[in-house]
């Protein structure tokens, strides 16, 4: 099955964003189950946590999803998400929105090398340095100076 489609993501205490999901999902139809899996390609603008610059996100999203077909079965799978039936149909639209905010990273970064902003006065170290100190003296420690 193909899948190409804009899903609204509610991340944090944000707006909803728009992600382009892309990528082909196995469907195995087996007695009383159909299993869905495969791994899309996810892409979205996220904030980076060093810089806050606003960067195109891509990342992967494993779909594994288990749709019962008998009501009174309480089989599952480990980590698999268990969806249920209705009249013959399914409804993938929110399983695969959960699948995607599960596998969104903790850590978002624009590079690798990223030097984020000057704690002192909040310049961006990427376009240009700053006159600030770096050595951070914490006052505790102050009076080992002294030795």
């Amino acid at each position: 099955m193909m899948i190409s489609d804009q899903v609204d993501l509610q991340v944090a205490d944000t707006d909803p964003q728009p992600a382009q999901v892309d990528g082909t999902l196995k469907i195995q139809n087996l007695d009383a189950r159909v299993l869905v899996n495969g791994t899309l390609k996810a892409k979205a603008d996220a904030e980076c946590g060093r810089c806050l610059e606003t960067f195109a996100l891509e990342w992967d999203v494993p779909v594994e999803l288990m749709v019962l077909r008998d009501m009174d079965t309480d089989e599952g799978e480990g980590d698999t998400l268990v969806l249920q039936q209705m009249r013959g149909e399914v409804d993938l639209q929110e399983a695969i929105r959960e699948s995607l905010l599960l596998a969104w990273p903790l850590s978002l970064v624009c590079h690798a090398d990223c030097r984020g902003l000057c704690p002192s006065c909040g310049a961006d170290l990427n376009k240009s340095s700053c006159d600030c100190s770096t050595e951070d003296v914490d006052p505790r420690w102050a009076a080992l100076d002294d030795l």
